[in-house]
């Protein structure tokens, strides 16, 4: 009996570790910054999301203002970018963003506010995400 109580936890206990580990150890540190975070009227700035994959695909990296959805960029996808309309007349240099970084051009008051980086891996699908705040001001 105490064999089999022993073998059971020892079951119990490899898998809590296996969920703890695949959870937090497969995708970390993921980070924005936004470059200038203050920016002028008409101006673009850079959005970079630096990511530790540990070792795992990439799955996709999406990228939102607020709650939607601007710009996705997803490696086993031809082509692998995607621009999505969003209210407020965002502009994406497709030519200068990739996988790190999304570059925003002409720059409105409208866009003050937050944006934020996801990054989910492949297989696992564990997914990270890191916000920061932009403020538009006159020239």
């Amino acid at each position: 009996v105490i064999a089999n109580i022993v073998t059971l936890l020892l079951s119990i206990i490899s898998s809590i570790s296996y969920v703890y580990f695949t959870d937090v150890f497969l995708l970390k540190d993921v980070r924005l910054t936004i470059e200038p975070k203050i920016v002028q009227r008409g101006n673009q700035s850079r959005l970079r999301c630096s990511y530790d994959l540990e070792g795992q695909d990439l799955y996709a990296v999406k990228w939102y203002r607020g709650r939607y959805e601007f710009y996705r960029y997803t490696p086993s996808e031809s082509p692998s970018t995607k621009v999505f309309p969003v209210e407020g007349m965002l502009e994406v240099d497709v030519n200068s963003s990739n996988s790190t970084q999304v570059v925003l051009r002409n720059i409105e008051f409208n866009l003050s506010g937050n944006f934020s980086c996801e990054v989910t891996t492949d297989k696992t699908f564990s997914t990270r995400v890191d916000s920061q705040t932009m403020v538009v001001v006159r020239k």
